[in-house]
């Protein structure tokens, strides 16, 4: 944008742009941590117990049957062959790993550690397959997708929503007014037009008129 002389370019406002940038590095980050959140609560296969030994990568145990199963007919000990208790779940749960369905049939009464436990199952009727794993939680994971895509949309959103704003507010204050060059408080008027109060060409400095000498008038007596 050119300006005219004399006249001051406008200064332009960085706050909204601070406050986008702001929202872009807070949504960046809100959205790396839902997404960690995402791989970590996503649900895995658990292992089949017929292995014996189930190793956990995370607290909290879990024993699944390829079917519902009324009273779980299982039994879990550590790696120092301490019993671990076991319960079963206040209502139906369920989780789905590459089209396949388990169902929760117990958990451990304490979140226990990581670690290696033993898990023995004894079903003469259901012929359900058994496996274990560590606790999920399917409403954390879910929570942690919509964190993810929410986190992305509002602070991103609010940061272009700032950037908008602020261009558009600068252009507004970037825009000339209705001035002259060279015009103001104490200037003359612009161009060639004689400044306020004065009609009619005033005389230079240094230098003079030369005398008015008026010519014959046939209105006048002695010019008759």
């Amino acid at each position: 944008m050119s300006t005219y002389p004399g006249q001051a370019s406008p200064r332009k406002n960085k706050t909204l742009t601070w406050l986008a940038i702001a929202c872009f590095v807070v949504g960046l980050g809100l959205t790396g941590f839902f997404t960690y959140r995402i791989v970590a609560t996503a649900p895995r296969t658990p292992e089949p117990i017929e292995a014996g030994v189930v190793h956990l990568d995370a607290e909290g145990l879990t024993v699944y049957a390829s079917v519902p199963v009324l009273t779980p007919p299982c039994q879990a000990k550590d790696s120092s062959g301490a019993d671990v208790p076991l319960k079963a779940p206040t209502g139906s749960e369920q989780i789905t790993v590459n089209s396949e369905t388990w169902y929760v049939v117990a958990r451990s009464v304490d979140r226990v550690p990581a670690g290696d436990y033993t898990i023995s199952c004894t079903d003469e009727e259901s012929g359900a397959t058994y496996a274990a794993g560590q606790h999920m939680s399917v409403g954390a994971f879910v929570v942690s997708i919509f964190g993810a895509i929410g986190s992305l949309l509002i602070f991103f959103g609010l940061g272009v929503v700032f950037l908008v704003v602020g261009a558009v507010k600068n252009r507004r204050r970037n825009r000339p007014g209705d001035t002259f060059p060279g015009s103001g408080p104490g200037q003359g008027a612009p161009g060639n037009y004689p400044p306020p109060g004065s009609t009619f060409p005033t005389q230079p400095p240094g230098t003079t008129f030369p005398p008015y000498n008026p010519g014959p008038n046939p209105d006048r007596p002695q010019d008759r």
